[in-house]
């Protein structure tokens, strides 16, 4: 019997689904790869409502330039390593902004701007993060 249009026509969609789900294996592996913050220490704690999150440290680097507003390096792990940049922010009104959107408490973020004002840098203990604030931020 000889093969018809018809029959390869099948043939290569069954291959091209192989490739499609061969594809999003290796795509949802890469990103578990990629996304450090999920490697830092306790990455797989759930806190009291059942949500997980990654407990850790935020790092607020301030980097003075003569003339314009301090830029701020926003990065988060553990004490003293295992850091996973945030992103970063200039002056105190998009800092605030920034913080907020990660869910830091009013009462840090008043400590922390405090504390910028006469120190280049800054940490906030016993942060959790969730993958909803990585998407947030676009990570």
């Amino acid at each position: 019997m000889s093969t018809t249009v018809a029959d390869r026509a099948i043939e290569r969609c069954r291959a091209s689904e192989r490739h499609v789900d061969s594809s999003r294996r290796l795509l949802a592996h890469s990103r578990r790869l990629l996304n450090r913050a999920w490697w830092v220490a306790g990455g797989s704690d759930v806190d009291g409502d059942g949500n997980h999150g990654t407990k850790g440290v935020i790092h607020i680097e301030c980097r003075k330039h003569a003339g314009e507003p301090s830029e701020y390096l926003i990065s988060f792990g553990g004490d003293t390593d295992g850091v996973f940049f945030l992103g970063k922010a200039s002056g105190f009104d998009p800092l605030t902004a920034f913080l907020r959107k990660l869910g830091i408490p009013a009462s840090s973020m008043r400590t922390a701007l405090q504390v910028l004002m006469a120190e280049p840098h800054h940490k906030i203990p016993n942060v959790t993060l969730t993958q909803d604030h990585f998407r947030e931020l676009g990570l």
